[in-house]
């Protein structure tokens, strides 16, 4: 397989997450460039199909889909196209990286929690408190810091453009008391274990054909 084109991507900084504010700026800029520029869009999208290691990263999750479009390690950066099939994350949780978020299409509920206890490790739904609650929509972009807590309620066919920095922590959490929920989703792929958490894993070819495919038919991208 030949390499990817090289894009602008790839002379991008590595990301500081020391200071949130200017990577809130910085990220969302790379965002909209990207959102706007709908043939490296494509591009990246159709490159998937020809791209094992970033359509084994790709991923099917009960709450979210994910198709990887751009990755270096080295620079501890990620972006992503995210798909909702219409689930509601009813479980607060943060994450092991902060990240930026430009919607699409779509839109939805996006509840903001902050912690009452020590802000560290697992937590339950006492040790939390409604915070902001805002409703995204298009063309809206946020940054969610790895130490806070969320969850979202979307639209079914809700596109995001997705873009993280490098992992800070080991694990994410979620609230403890309200998991049983994720006990009706499927044991990760063993090929997947230990990266793919429950409910989470690779997408097959077709799945994978299957989502650009809607997302041409969204108008996201283009056939080529």
């Amino acid at each position: 397989m030949a390499p990817a084109a090289p894009s602008w991507l790839d002379d991008l900084p590595a990301f500081d997450d020391a200071d949130l504010r200017a990577s809130h700026f910085a990220r969302s800029e790379i965002l909209e460039r990207l959102s706007a520029n709908r043939t490296l869009l494509t591009r990246l999208v159709h490159e998937i199909e020809h791209d094992p290691h970033r359509l084994a990263e790709s991923e099917i999750h009960p709450l979210i889909n994910r198709l990887v479009l751009y990755q270096d390690d080295t620079r501890g950066m990620q972006i992503r196209l995210h798909m909702s099939p219409g689930a509601r994350e009813l479980v607060p949780h943060d994450h092991k990286y902060s990240f930026t978020v430009k919607i699409l299409r779509g839109a939805y509920i996006h509840v903001w929690r902050r912690r009452t206890d020590t802000n560290e490790g697992d937590f339950t739904a006492g040790d939390i408190e409604p915070g902001v609650i805002t409703i995204e929509r298009p063309g809206s972009a946020y940054t969610l810091g790895h130490p806070l807590i969320h969850q979202t309620s979307m639209l079914p066919g809700t596109v995001t453009l997705f873009i993280r920095g490098p992992r800070a922590t080991n694990r994410s959490h979620a609230a403890l008391d309200m998991l049983p929920a994720a006990d009706d989703w499927p044991e990760p792929s063993e090929a997947g274990k230990p990266k793919h958490a429950r409910g989470q894993r690779p997408v097959t070819m077709d799945e994978y054909r299957t989502m650009r495919q809607q997302l041409i038919d969204q108008g996201v991208i283009t056939t080529a």
